[in-house]
Formats: C-alpha cells, structure tokens, sequence
C-alpha cells in the first residue's frame, strides 16, 4: 500500500512504500522558521529514536536563534543593527557559512540572489501588512547601494560588519535550505543514515534504507491540486520551490509575490514558480529563487555554472500553469 504525504509550502508530494517490512519509517514535527519542521527516518530499532529527535529538533532551533531576521536577539538581527556603524560582531560557524554560501550565489547570479535586501524586505512587508505601495524610489536608492561592497570579515574570520545601512541580512532565499541539509547531515553523522529533513518544504534526503531505495516524489502543479503525471525518484539530493503562487499581495490593483528582485528593489509581478534540485539544501534553495527572478537567458548562463542540479520553472499564463524551462527534470 501506498502512503502519501502532501507538502503544501513547496508543491511536492512524497510517496513512498515499505517494500522490505523490517525498515519502518516514523515523522517526527515541530514548528520552526515560521513553517512545519519535519523529520522522517527509516529505521529498524527505534532505540535511541526519541534522543535523535529532540538533539535534532534543538539543532534546528538553534540555527533558528543564530539566522532568523524576527528574533531580535539572533546574530543575524544584532549583525544588521549595526550596520553602516563599523562595528564588527561577532558570529559562530553556521552564520559565516551561510554568508559564504549567499554572497557565492550572488556572485554567481549577477546579483539576482542577495542576501542583503533585508531593508527593501522589511519595506515590502510593511506594504503588504498595510496594504499601501512602498516608496519605490527608496526602493531603488536601497536596491543600489546593496549592488556594492556590503560585508567585510574582520581579519580572523570570526565577526563581521555591515559597511552600509541599507545592507541587511536576509537569508530568507537559502536558510532553511541550509538548515535542512545542516539537520540531515547531523543525522546521519550520529548514526541515522536513512532519513528524510522537511524545513518548510525545503528537503534534504538520503535514500530510505540499504538498498539504497529512493523517495517518490511528485510536483504539484501550480494553483491546482493535480500532481504531474511523472514520479521523480530522488535519494541524497535536497528539493526546493520557491515563486509567488501561495504569497502574493494586492496593491494598486497589482499582485506583488513575496520574492523581491535585489537589482531593482521590486517584489515581482509575474505568477512565475521554480523547482530546484541539487547536492546540498542551500544551493536548491537559492536557485529555486534565482529562477523566479532571472529571464531565461540568464538561467542558462548560470547553470552552466552549476553541475549536476535540476531546475524546473513554471508560470501561470492566463489562469494555466505553462513549463517555461525545464533543465534535466522531465523527459519531453
């Protein structure tokens, strides 16, 4: 018998069989980052279980603490309210990588990725909770100045500082990407090497037992309920969505989508959705957004940058979900 799991935030649906009766799989949830956490894991002997989870589920908090831009007292929130002061702050290893890993993805994207739009952000969700358009010529100005120098490492690596005001960390585009991976990988490490880590519907994956089974997964096809027709066996490799069909806000008679383009300061217009798959969560993550926001011609270019991903992106043209680009994910 088939059993399917529906992930609602990232337009994937999982499906997966016990085909060997001996490997159970147990999932495990909690709420972190604003969203469901989830952790499946495929095991034997459940001893140990209960421990595995809860070190787990603090793992994943902890990164919360040390990477959300809501929690005030986070080493991202006290990094960005030093910014443009010259005061260095110091920051622990997952937030250096995380920085590493966003200002790679900038480079790589021609600045479609950046994770210094955390003041432009914060304008768009004052917008959308008022309801009234931000000043876009702040907009711009913002979108600007975050094109140069933004970040600087003190000289052992082990604080930073922001060199502009409007440079502020947001790393909505690739942490819970990061967080999965981080979460998954810490699993395995310490003796659960069959498991699947859901952060919102970011996921990182190994296979679901040794031999070496894959997951079944299935997209969802945007603004509807159907799911493609082709099942994706996926194993070690982390899936990520991002795009505009479930966050988008009316203004002006205008929607707007929650993803912003950093080069111009806009939240995008267009009902355009990605689905990213790669080696590493971060990197799924990142991409997923850069494809909402980049034209074609820049997405080819940037791939050839990136071996061994799959990216699939959709848009919704007139009232129908059309596949625009289709990279190594569904065979014609």
């Amino acid at each position: 018998m088939l059993k399917k799991l529906v992930l609602s935030f990232s337009f994937i649906c999982l499906i997966y069989s016990s085909s060997q009766a001996q490997w159970q799989k147990y999932t495990f949830e909690t709420q972190r980052m604003g969203s469901p956490f989830r952790i499946t894991i495929s095991c034997q002997d459940t001893a140990g279980i209960s421990k595995a989870i809860k070190r787990a589920f603090r793992m994943a908090a902890e990164l919360e603490a040390q990477l959300s831009d809501y929690q005030a007292t986070s080493e991202l929130s006290q990094v960005n309210l030093r910014a443009g002061s010259g005061e260095f702050y110091p920051i622990h290893e997952p937030l250096r990588a995380l920085v590493q890993v966003g200002l790679d993805a900038q480079q790589k994207s021609g600045g479609a990725l950046s994770i210094f739009v955390g003041k432009a952000v914060g304008l768009w969700r004052q917008a959308r909770k008022q309801r009234v358009m931000p000043d876009v010529f702040r907009l711009h100005q913002i979108a600007t100045n975050i094109q140069g120098p933004c970040l600087e490492f003190s000289n052992d690596s082990s604080a930073i500082r922001l060199l502009n005001a409007d440079c502020q960390l947001d790393v909505g585009s690739l942490g819970k990407g990061f967080v999965a991976q981080r979460v998954m990988d810490d699993l395995v490490s310490t003796g659960w090497p069959y498991v699947l880590v859901d952060a919102g519907g970011k996921l990182s994956m190994t296979s679901q037992n040794p031999s070496d089974m894959a997951w079944q997964v299935a997209l969802e096809v945007p603004v509807s309920k159907q799911l493609m027709s082709e099942i994706l066996p996926l194993k070690q490799v982390s899936v990520a969505t991002s795009g505009k069909t479930y966050q988008s806000v009316e203004l002006d008679g205008k929607s707007y989508s929650h993803v912003m383009d950093p080069r111009t300061g806009m939240a995008l217009q267009h009902a355009r959705s990605a689905t990213a798959i790669a080696g590493d969560g971060a990197l799924a993550d990142w991409l997923a957004t850069a494809a909402t926001v980049m034209n074609m011609q820049e997405i080819e270019k940037l791939l050839v940058k990136l071996p061994n991903v799959r990216l699939l992106v959709f848009e919704n043209i007139a009232g129908e979900p059309k596949i625009l680009f289709n990279y190594h994910f569904y065979q014609p």
